[in-house]
C-alpha cells in the first residue's frame, strides 16, 4: 500500500514510456476516463430525453462556435486535462455507435449533466454514477479487449493501470436533493451527516471502478453552489456542502491506503472559488457574481467572467483551475501531472 510519502518518492521517477501521439504531442498516460455531471459532460445528455442539454447556442460558441453538449462556452475541466496529458478530447459513450466503441483506446466521457452521486439525485432521464460504472464496465470487458493494442489480459491490465481517472461529481446530490425542500428522503440528516454518507457512497463507487483495474484517480465533489449566480453567495448554502469538501481530502487519503497500488489526487473546487474571490482581477475576471448569459445572449467579454450560465463556469475560469490542477500545488494535491508520471 502506499502513503503520500511514498508517492512523494515515486513522483521523482519519471517514465520514459509514453503513449499515443496528439499533433505531435507525447502522451504522459494511455487514456483518460471522465466520470461526472454537467461540469464534465461532453455530448452524453444529447442522447437522453432530459431538458438538461447543451447542445444549443450560445453553449459552445468558443468552441468552435459549435454547441457540442458542454455545458459551457468552451472547453471543460476534462477537455483541459486530456490536453495537457496529450491527449485527444474524450468522445461521449453515448455518441459513439456500439460497433465503434471497441476502436476508442484513448479514453471515453461518460459523464451526465443533472445527475448525482446518489441514484435519486438527478433531474430528469440521465446517467447516474451507477450507470456510467456499468458502460465502463462493457468497456473493459467488451471493448477493450477487442483493440488490436491491447492483445491480451497482460496488456489490458497496464493500460488501466496507468490510464487516469477523472471523476467530478456532487453538486446535484445536494442542488437536486438535499437542498430541495420538497424531497425529504435525507432530511432528518444534518449536514455534516449527510456529507459522512455521500462520501461513503462516493467511495464505494469509485472502489468498483477500482476492482475492474483503475489505479490513478483525480476526484472533486461539490463546489461553493451558494455563491452560483442570483445566490449572492448563500453562505447558509455554502456551509451546508463544505463538509463534504472538507472530507473528501481525508477520504481519498484513506482510499490511497484501502486501495492497494492505488494514488489519488484531490481536486478542490470549493477552495478555488475563494482563490478567485480574494482576488478576481489578478486572474482577469470582472465579474464573478452574475452569469454571463443574459436573456439567452452571452456576454462579449466572455473572458473576464466567472460563471457563464445559472450555475456553470466559463472557460477561462475552467482553464485556471485546469491548470493549477495539473501542476499546481494547493488547489489539486498533489497534481495531475505527478500522477500521471509517478510509476506504480
Amino acid at each position: 500500500m502506499k502513503t503520500f510519502k511514498a508517492f512523494w518518492f515515486f513522483s521523482f521517477i519519471v517514465l520514459h514510456v509514453f503513449f499515443v501521439k496528439v499533433d505531435g504531442v507525447k502522451s504522459l498516460v494511455p487514456a483518460l476516463y471522465v466520470f461526472g455531471d454537467s461540469s464534465v459532460d461532453a455530448g452524453n445528455n444529447n442522447n437522453l430525453i432530459t431538458h438538461a442539454k447543451a447542445n444549443i447556442p450560445p453553449y459552445g460558441i468558443d468552441f468552435n462556435n459549435n454547441a457540442t453538449g458542454r455545458f459551457t462556452n468552451g472547453k471543460t475541466f476534462a477537455d483541459f486535462i486530456a490536453i495537457k496529458l496529450g491527449l485527444p478530447l474524450q468522445p461521449p459513450y453515448l455518441g459513439i455507435s456500439k460497433s465503434k466503441r471497441y476502436q476508442v483506446i484513448t479514453g471515453i466521457n461518460y459523464a451526465s449533466g443533472a445527475c448525482g452521486i446518489l441514484n435519486d439525485s438527478r433531474d430528469g432521464d440521465c446517467l447516474s454514477l451507477d450507470k456510467q460504472i456499468e458502460y465502463f464496465t462493457s468497456t473493459v470487458v467488451n471493448d477493450l479487449p477487442k483493440h488490436k493494442h491491447l492483445k491480451n489480459k497482460y496488456e489490458l491490465k497496464d493500460h488501466l493501470s496507468k490510464s487516469i481517472y477523472l471523476i467530478s461529481i456532487g453538486s446535484n446530490d445536494y442542488f437536486l436533493n438535499y437542498l430541495k425542500p420538497e424531497i425529504r428522503t435525507y432530511k432528518y440528516m444534518n449536514s455534516e451527516e449527510f456529507a459522512d454518507y455521500l462520501i461513503e457512497q462516493l467511495s464505494s463507487k469509485i472502489k468498483a471502478i477500482y476492482n475492474l483495474g483503475a489505479r490513478k484517480f483525480v476526484v472533486g465533489t461539490v463546489n461553493q453552489i451558494g455563491c452560483s449566480p442570483n445566490l449572492y453567495c448563500n453562505e447558509t448554502i455554502n456551509q451546508m456542502v463544505k463538509p463534504c469538501s472538507d472530507k473528501l481530502l481525508m477520504k481519498v487519503k484513506e482510499m490511497e491506503k484501502k486501495f492497494s497500488g492505488s494514488m489519488f489526487v484531490s481536486a478542490n473546487g470549493f477552495n478555488f472559488f475563494n482563490k478567485i474571490k480574494n482576488d478576481p482581477k489578478k486572474y482577469g475576471f470582472t465579474n464573478i457574481s452574475k452569469s454571463c448569459i443574459q436573456e439567452g445572449i452571452p456576454c462579449a467579454n466572455r473572458k473576464e467572467y466567472y460563471f457563464w450560465d445559472f450555475g456553470h463556469i466559463t472557460e477561462a475560469a475552467v482553464e485556471i483551475y485546469a491548470n493549477e490542477c495539473f501542476s499546481g500545488s494547493k488547489i489539486c494535491f498533489p497534481n495531475v501531472k505527478k500522477l500521471a508520471l509517478v510509476h506504480l
